[in-house]
């Protein structure tokens, strides 16, 4: 991708808000302090670039031996397989393999730390969870590239009847996966410059390779394959005969604006907020320092809100009363119904029903002065981890659980193991006995898919 001037020009340190310069394969602060490197011409503008990369290039590892872990597991099942399953276990393990090699050769650009062993990747990952991970949202790029044409369609459209009006010339595409509504978007409305932005490295470096002409093949798992030949589909991905006129992408965080404030006429959030990870007071605070006084936000996508506090997660009416008070004024919301992820080759699909508006800025909110929540120990891995009762807690709980673990030794039985729990913490013996079945339970079930 070659970077435009203009698009230059807005770029933003996301930690420090000063300008960036261009250094070579890096753009740096204006302090020297911060540095964001270009992978494959696209600039990386999280914060912390370094952090974020190496934590990018673990889930790539972790992806790489989950995947070489299934294709090994589908060639011992191949052995002792009925004959009419072996055609589909071999596709699916000939599929797994290719599919892993094209993954790891797109996002190789990002691949610079390495995971000791899977097991280790799995304890972490799972008490510890990301709200993405390298596969997340992979399904998008099927139906941006391959078969959503009736779903392209009709979300450019919802997006663009809020936009009929309004005299866009920055148009800035926030969370837009494999860019294909980013895409769209820019051929309709031709504004000076289009920008479309995410965290998934997958997704934005095939879109690169797809805009920069190369393309690629890449097998799709439907979760419901219609027949043995849908169990693995290999698609291919059209490299385009030129780069979109005035398109540009950036690896960048919503939360953290790595733009000039008010750099934008218009931002469109397409399947955004509900999954992202803030409280939407939060995320709409963000999100009005992207948009002039009188500047467009256009929402598209559903309102099912992935949050843990029921508290978070708001009806349509509290979406208007806390957009007013970020200084948004919503306009009627569309409410359709339009196929999702609607594969050929899977045997089911859902209809989602979306909400679409326009909201106008009226006020600037004011920005937060330290948008980092990360605590310094964290962000500074040399400064002590504080005590606080929740490590105590978390340190308690998994100590018991690898105890009661380790009391497996081929012959002891879950009745002996209950007893003496019950001994050492005071409990009730029937009361343990239930709680260490449930746990060994429940690890058999993990490890034996159906029992």
């Amino acid at each position: 991708m070659k970077l435009n001037d203009d698009f230059l020009a807005l770029l933003r340190c996301p930690v420090t808000g000063s300008a960036l310069t261009l250094c070579g394969e890096e753009l740096r602060s204006a302090d020297g302090e911060q540095a964001y490197p270009l992978i494959k011409g696209t600039p990386w503008l999280l914060p912390h670039a370094r952090n974020s990369l190496l934590d990018w290039g673990a889930k790539l590892n972790h992806f790489r031996q989950v995947l070489a872990a299934e294709a090994n597991s589908l060639e011992r099942e191949l052995k002792s397989a009925p004959a009419a399953s072996q055609p589909r276990l071999a596709r699916m393990r000939d599929a797994k393999q290719a599919f892993l090699a094209v993954v790891t050769d797109l996002v190789a650009p990002i691949a610079s730390a390495r995971v000791a062993e899977k097991s280790l990747y799995d304890v972490l990952r799972d008490r510890a969870p990301s709200t993405q991970n390298l596969l997340s949202y992979e399904a998008n790029l099927y139906r941006d590239w391959i078969w959503g044409e009736e779903e392209n369609r009709r979300s450019c459209k919802l997006v663009l009847d809020q936009l009929s009006d309004a005299k866009v010339s920055r148009l800035l595409v926030l969370g837009a996966g494999s860019a294909r509504l980013a895409h769209d978007l820019n051929a309709e409305l031709q504004p000076e410059l289009t920008v479309a932005t995410d965290i998934n490295p997958l997704l934005l470096l095939a879109a690169e390779r797809i805009f920069s002409g190369e393309g690629f093949s890449l097998y799709e798992f439907p979760a419901q394959p219609r027949d043995s030949a849908s169990v693995a589909v290999e698609q291919s991905f059209n490299g385009m005969h030129e780069w979109p006129a005035k398109l540009q992408l950036a690896f960048a965080d919503v939360a953290r604006n790595a733009f000039e404030p008010g750099a934008f006429d218009a931002v469109v959030t397409p399947w955004l907020i509900d999954i992202q990870p803030y409280e939407l007071s939060r995320f709409l605070t963000d999100l009005n320092q992207y948009l002039p006084v009188g500047g467009h936000w256009v929402n598209f996508g559903s309102l099912v809100f992935n949050q843990r506090r029921d508290a978070y997660c708001y009806t349509l009416e509290e979406v208007e009363s806390i957009a007013n008070d970020c200084g948004f004024a919503m306009s009627k919301p569309v409410e359709v119904e339009i196929p999702y992820l609607k594969s050929p080759h899977n045997a089911g699909y859902r209809m989602e029903r979306v909400w679409t508006w326009r909201a106008q800025k009226t006020t600037d909110a004011a920005a937060r002065e330290d948008p980092q929540v990360l605590p310094g120990w964290v962000l500074d891995t040399g400064k002590p981890i504080p005590r606080v009762r929740y490590f105590d807690d978390f340190a308690r709980q998994h100590r018991i659980h690898s105890e009661l673990a380790a009391e497996v030794d081929g012959k002891t039985s879950i009745a002996v193991i209950a007893g003496r729990l019950a001994k050492q913490n005071n409990m009730d013996r029937a009361e343990a006995l239930e709680l260490v079945r449930n746990f060994f339970l429940e690890i058999y079930r993990a490890n034996n898919p159906g029992a």
